[in-house]
């Protein structure tokens, strides 16, 4: 379906069935740098991702950067893999991300432990740190320890590992978990976890994203399929962590800044690329659209000293068996051909950006 990509970024066309019933013809572009310590970017090759990728076992470890075959997101995923890091050791390092007006953060500590003692369950203080994973395997989360049915929090399946007063038994301690937020502190009573604090993607069968799946019952196996629920809710796409779902979709040229995430411990401003891919649908009746892709997506990769920034960009259009083929181009944010290009949106293009 895509025939011609002169963008210099890696491109996709696919079809899917829209959930309201039209049949989407799909474009994703993605893009790759090299990030430096002084914020300045290196284009490197970059490839199209048609899997989810994760770090082992998708059932017990981290989502490391989630795959491309996505139809359309509702607004933008900024999603980061990597560790805490500050310049000297303490006893808990403050890190976050910052994309224009929209930022999050978290604290990260060292090891600690629930221990049972006459008051109950007690967490032990941690020791001083000066790096530390920001996986999700460290944040609230996991099995409920003892549970006789294995049942997990859903909103972190990986997490630590949760007490339970009625079925952990006491005689041992268990990992604490060492990843929460200001908004969202480890609680000290273990019936009431604190919500999953982290920055990485999250897979489609944790809560915060099945729970926009919809209903696949006995109506929809007679009535719908194989087309998507009529409560599907596209927002089943997004990856990011819900404080990192951005409110709109990101910008050419747009600031960013990281805090306790480089190696000093310091921040780190950088600007996205001014680039501005889009497709042509064309028709063999000769009609053409030119439409803008959203960008939807980026992602931070800082595991050790190399950086690593992803871009991707999305956008769709209704076809009908006229259509042929998708070319993918670029421009950048300057151009008056760029500025006039139609938008794609939940349920049709549109002149208006969103």
């Amino acid at each position: 379906m895509l025939v011609e990509n002169t963008s210099g970024i890696a491109g996709l066309a696919f079809e899917q069935l829209h959930r309201d019933g039209q049949t989407m013809a799909v474009t994703v572009a993605r893009g790759k740098w090299r990030l430096f310590s002084d914020g300045t970017l290196q284009a490197v090759e970059s490839k199209i991702l048609l899997a989810d990728m994760f770090a082992g076992d998708p059932h017990r470890n981290d989502l490391l950067i989630a795959g491309d075959l996505i139809p359309y997101k509702p607004t933008a995923d900024v999603t980061l893999i990597g560790e805490a890091r500050a310049s000297e050791p303490q006893k808990s390092i403050t890190a976050g991300i910052q994309i224009g007006s929209h930022s999050a953060s978290l604290r990260a500590t060292g090891p600690r432990q629930w221990v049972y003692g006459k008051s109950g369950w007690t967490m032990t203080e941690a020791p001083e740190i000066s790096q530390t994973t920001l996986s999700y395997r460290a944040a609230s989360g996991g099995r409920i320890i003892g549970h006789p049915d294995g049942d997990v929090d859903p909103r972190n399946p990986i997490g630590s590992g949760l007490i339970d007063p009625e079925f952990t038994p006491t005689q041992r301690t268990y990992a604490a978990p060492n990843i929460d937020a200001e908004h969202a502190p480890i609680s000290l009573d273990p019936r009431q976890p604190a919500a999953p604090q982290g920055f990485g993607p999250i897979p489609p069968w944790w809560q915060a994203r099945s729970q926009y799946a919809g209903t696949y019952d006995g109506d929809w196996t007679e009535n719908r399929s194989p087309r998507l629920p009529a409560d599907f809710d596209y927002r089943f796409y997004q990856t990011a962590h819900p404080g990192l779902i951005q409110r709109s979709y990101l910008h050419p040229s747009q600031s960013v800044r990281t805090i306790g995430l480089a190696t000093s411990g310091q921040g780190l401003d950088f600007t996205l690329p001014d680039l501005v891919p889009w497709a042509r649908f064309s028709f063999s009746d000769g009609r053409e659209v030119d439409v803008r892709l959203n960008l939807d997506g980026m992602h931070l990769d800082i595991r050790g000293d190399e950086w690593w920034l992803d871009l991707t960009w999305r956008g769709w259009m209704e076809i009908c068996p006229a259509f042929y083929r998708v070319d993918l181009h670029s421009d950048d944010s300057a151009s008056a051909h760029a500025r006039d290009l139609v938008w794609a949106g939940l349920h049709s293009l549109s002149t208006e950006a969103p």
